[in-house]
C-alpha cells in the first residue's frame, strides 16, 4: 500500500493493461479450465483433446461473466491435461473461439509446446497467448519456436532449487556474469510483454513471494505475481482444521492470495476455473481498497476507471 518510486511498466495483452503501480489496474487473474481434468470431468482425453464442449464452455462463460461482474481483468490457462501438440491445439482453439481474453497454452514439455505455437502463428493467434512459460531450462530449440511464431508476451518464471530466496530469484531474473538471467532469455525469444512469476514452494515461503514481488516491482518495475494456490497441496494438516467449517476450503484459496496482492501482485494463477465465483468477489475487495489508498492516501491519480473500486461499490 506504497508508491514505488521505480517507474512501473504496464503492458497492454489482448486489450487487457496488466502492471503498474498499487491499485493503478486492475489485478488479472488467470483460471485453469483443463488442469484439473478428471475430478472437473472436462477433458475426456488427454490424448486426444476430446472434451465435454459443454461443460467447458459453462466454465469459460462463468469467468467471464464474473470477471465483468467485478472489474478484475482475466485469462484462461488451458494447456493443462493435454499430452500431444495435436490435444493442445483442439483444447487452445476452442477457447480461443468462445473468448477474446488471452491464452496461457501450457504442456509438460517443449515437444508439445512448439508445434503448438507454431500452429498459433500460423493462424494469427500470436497476440492473444501468453507464453507458459520461460523458465532457466528453456532451451535454444524453443527459444527461436517463440520468436518465430511472433508471440510477444510470456511469463518469466523465476524457479530453481538453488535461488530461493528473493535476492537469488533476483539472479535469475538479471542474470549473472556466468548465468544469462531470464530477461535476457525473454529478448531473444522477441518478447515485450513480460510478466515475472516468483514461483511458490509451499505455504509459508508466500512471504518469499510477497517479498519478492516488491522487489522485482522496486528494482525493474516489471508486472509479477505468482501461483499461490499450487502451495495448498503442501499444507497437509489442512484436513484437521476444515473438519471445523467447510467454508475453510474456500477461505485458504482467497486467503492465501491477499499478501502477494498487498505487496504489489498484479496477477495470479488462482487454480481451476470453477473457483472463480468466489475467487474474483473478494479478491476483488482486495483490489478496492488497494485503489482507495492510491487514490485517497497516495494522491495516485492515474487509476484505471474500470477497476473493481467503480465496479463493487
Amino acid at each position: 500500500m506504497f508508491l514505488f518510486e521505480k517507474e512501473q511498466k504496464v503492458f497492454e495483452i489482448a486489450g487487457i493493461k496488466i502492471g503498474g503501480q498499487i491499485g493503478e489496474n486492475p489485478l488479472f487473474l488467470i483460471g485453469s479450465i483443463f488442469y484439473k481434468a478428471r475430478s472437473a470431468k472436462v477433458l475426456k482425453n488427454p490424448k486426444t483433446g476430446d472434451f465435454n464442449k459443454e461443460l467447458a464452455e459453462d466454465l469459460i462463460n462463468k469467468q467471464i461473466e464474473i470477471a465483468d461482474k467485478t472489474g478484475l481483468t482475466h485469462g484462461f490457462d488451458v494447456g493443462g491435461g493435454a499430452e500431444t501438440p495435436d490435444a493442445l491445439i483442439k483444447l487452445v482453439e476452442f477457447v480461443a473461439d468462445k473468448t477474446e481474453a488471452p491464452l496461457l497454452p501450457g504442456g509438460p514439455n517443449a515437444d508439445i509446446r512448439i508445434p503448438a505455437i507454431n500452429h498459433f502463428g500460423d493462424i494469427g493467434l500470436s497476440n492473444r497467448i501468453i507464453y507458459n512459460s520461460i523458465d532457466p531450462h528453456i532451451d535454444e530449440k524453443e527459444i527461436n519456436a517463440i520468436l518465430n511464431a511472433k508471440i510477444k508476451s510470456a511469463i518469466l518464471l523465476a524457479f530453481h532449487n538453488r535461488y530461493i530466496w528473493p535476492n537469488d530469484k533476483m539472479k535469475l531474473i538479471k542474470g549473472t556474469e556466468n548465468e544469462e538471467g531470464l530477461l535476457k532469455k525473454a529478448e531473444k525469444a522477441g518478447i515485450e510483454n513480460i510478466l515475472i512469476d516468483v514461483a511458490t514452494l509451499d505455504v509459508p515461503s508466500v512471504a518469499i513471494n510477497a517479498r519478492t514481488i516488491y522487489q522485482i516491482k522496486k528494482e525493474l518495475g516489471y508486472p509479477s505475481g505468482c501461483g499461490t494456490h499450487n502451495a495448498l497441496h503442501t499444507w497437509t494438516k489442512l484436513k484437521d482444521f476444515e473438519s471445523y467449517d467447510s467454508n475453510i476450503k474456500k477461505i485458504k484459496n482467497v486467503f492465501i492470495h491477499s499478501l502477494p496482492q498487498a505487496m504489489g501482485a498484479d496477477f495470479f494463477l488462482y487454480g481451476p476455473i470453477n473457483y472463480c465465483s468466489y475467487i474474483f468477489p473478494m479478491m476483488a475487495m482486495n483490489d478496492s481498497i488497494l485503489t482507495y489508498n492510491a487514490i485517497r492516501i497516495n494522491k495516485f491519480r492515474n487509476v484505471n476507471k474500470q477497476s473493481p473500486l467503480y465496479k463493487i461499490f
